[in-house]
């Protein structure tokens, strides 16, 4: 929660976290042949966090990480995750493969067994490749750059692959929603800062209660609510003029947090997301937790079905759309004017319900992409 610590709850880490530890662990073993305990990582959100190590293996090679979700736990805490790392050169990179040019170095990026391989578009990571989205391989980067990696000479080797396993990963990713989404054989390696933060219910709820309190304690009239870091950032940006106190991260609490605005009297707000949520707040989701609310596109594809009859036939790509299992694949369908007015006819259902929830409130919706750029703002009626 922004600018409020739950004491009460732990904090985890991502799997994407723990793929970068692995990596750096064993890139530090193979610079000075120690074996490190622990590994200090810088997460996304500028914060440095150590995490511990499973050096059992090490004189083989392997270096394991048992992820840790905290007080947050979903089907992949405590699994265990291995990795190799050695010398290579591009000529053994598989088309599945993440190639990654570091510096004058280049790490490719190899999935063993465990983790699913993406077989649709849409999705954070890419189409024909391993599903470790764009989030943990930008703090892989990252990190592997502050610890030598990009400026390696010695010898004349500058390419390393770097070999990831999740043990049990296939049976991990029956309870998720992988396979509808097209994500095949495993886990994602996923996180959008590298942590993992807590989603205890009560906790979540109590804090957005202490949040929006303290705007109307500062007799604030304006409250900004986020779904996500990438969206709240563009929206802070955006509402640059107010104080760091109007910025929310309500996660999947949408109606809650409206209602809790409304009990504290604070008539304005704005409510940044991107396309997923939007269309569960279209469909008048009041709570949009995934493993509790699934994404059911019917509303979706019958706006996209009104609006084909709108848009000029160049705004349309494809009709891949009809069979899409996810917001992000179907928009793919149509070309940005395309998704643009999609996603305008769903933030006008959403501002209605967001109206049945608190009928004199003021409502902004900044729909976000999936890099968290404002693509378009709507309003309610009633300014």
């Amino acid at each position: 929660m922004q600018g409020k610590e739950q004491h009460s709850l732990r904090y985890g880490y991502s799997t994407g976290a723990c793929m970068t530890a692995l990596c750096l662990g064993l890139w530090k073993n193979y610079l000075t042949g120690e074996k490190p305990q622990h590994i200090e990582l810088l997460f996304l959100d500028n914060q440095k966090k150590e995490l511990p190590l499973i050096l059992d293996e090490l004189d083989h090679g392997i270096l394991k990480i048992q992820k840790d979700g905290g007080d947050d736990p979903d089907c992949t805490h405590l699994a265990i995750l291995s990795a190799t790392f050695c010398e290579s050169t591009l000529s053994y990179a598989q088309k599945e493969d993440y190639i990654l040019p570091i510096g004058n170095n280049t790490l490719i990026v190899h999935a063993v067994h465990g983790i699913g391989l993406c077989t649709r578009k849409g999705l954070d990571c890419e189409e024909g490749k391993w599903a470790i989205n764009i989030k943990p391989r930008q703090m892989l980067i990252e990190n592997m750059q502050l610890h030598g990696f990009g400026t390696y000479h010695h010898k004349k080797t500058t390419v390393f692959q770097f070999n990831l396993t999740v043990e049990h990963g296939e049976e991990l990713a029956k309870k998720t929603l992988n396979s509808k989404l097209g994500i095949i054989g495993g886990i994602s390696i996923l996180g959008t800062t590298g942590h993992v933060r807590p989603f205890s219910h009560d906790a979540y709820k109590a804090t957005i209660k202490i949040c929006a309190n303290t705007v109307r304690l500062e007799n604030g009239t304006h409250i900004v609510f986020s779904t996500g870091g990438r969206s709240l950032t563009n929206a802070k940006k955006y509402y640059s003029h107010l104080p760091e106190s109007a910025f929310i991260s309500i996660a999947d609490f949408i109606g809650f947090s409206i209602e809790t605005a409304k009990n504290y009297h604070i008539k304005e707000i704005s409510i940044a997301c991107m396309a997923g949520k939007l269309c569960k707040y279209a469909a008048q989701q009041f709570y949009t937790h995934a493993h509790k609310e699934e994404q059911d596109l019917t509303l979706l594809k019958k706006e996209i079905a009104l609006a084909i009859q709108q848009l000029p036939q160049e705004e349309i790509k494809d009709t891949l759309w009809k069979n899409a299992q996810s917001v992000r694949e179907a928009l793919c369908s149509f070309t940005e004017k395309g998704q643009k007015q999609i996603l305008h006819n769903l933030a006008e259902k959403a501002l209605l319900f967001f109206k049945t929830l608190y009928p004199h409130g003021i409502f902004h919706i900044l729909v976000c992409d999936f890099d968290g750029t404002i693509l378009m703002i709507k309003h309610s009626e009633t300014q």
